[in-house]
């Protein structure tokens, strides 16, 4: 969702291709400042969850690969692997069409209306992509895919009945 340049959508290709062929899905990944630092999060998935150990092995076979492009971040950068968890992230179009339905907070890159944070369900997406939104008041909202800067899942709580 942030605006990725072809030097990192290249990147971001080939780390696909890595995890995939150590037999995990690649969520999706993001390269964020946090507190000063660049980081590198990338996520993965697997039909009966990710351990630990998952993480590790997918961070040194990443890791090894960006060592060998060191000046694609600049200069020193942090790399995190792990699962998506309840509040997953959602990167690609494909993934809010797979949660149609589900709550979600998003975040956008410029206001729409007047605002820039929503939570809603995902009522549908469109053929030009974007997402139409049902908001806790009632209304709908339209947001175009291109400006999504953040989304996630909002958990929704079984609470057994």
């Amino acid at each position: 969702m942030q605006r990725k340049n072809d030097e990192l959508m290249s990147i971001e290709n080939e780390i696909r291709e890595i995890i995939e062929g150590l037999g995990y899905d690649f969520v999706g990944m993001e390269l964020v400042h946090e507190q000063g630092r660049m980081v590198l999060r990338i996520y993965i998935n697997t039909l009966g969850g990710i351990n630990v150990k998952d993480c590790e092995t997918v961070s040194r076979k990443v890791d090894k690969f960006l060592d060998s492009r060191e000046e694609i971040f600049g200069g020193r950068y942090y790399l995190e692997v792990s699962s998506p968890g309840l509040d997953a992230p959602l990167f690609y179009i494909k993934d809010f069409k797979n949660y149609v339905g589900k709550t979600v907070r998003i975040k956008t890159h410029d206001p729409v209306g007047s605002r820039r944070n929503f939570k809603g369900k995902i009522i549908e997406i469109l053929a030009n992509n974007d997402i139409k939104l049902g908001l806790d008041d009632g209304t709908e909202i339209l947001i175009p895919f291109q400006n999504i800067s953040k989304a996630r899942l909002v958990p929704e709580i079984d609470d057994g009945e």
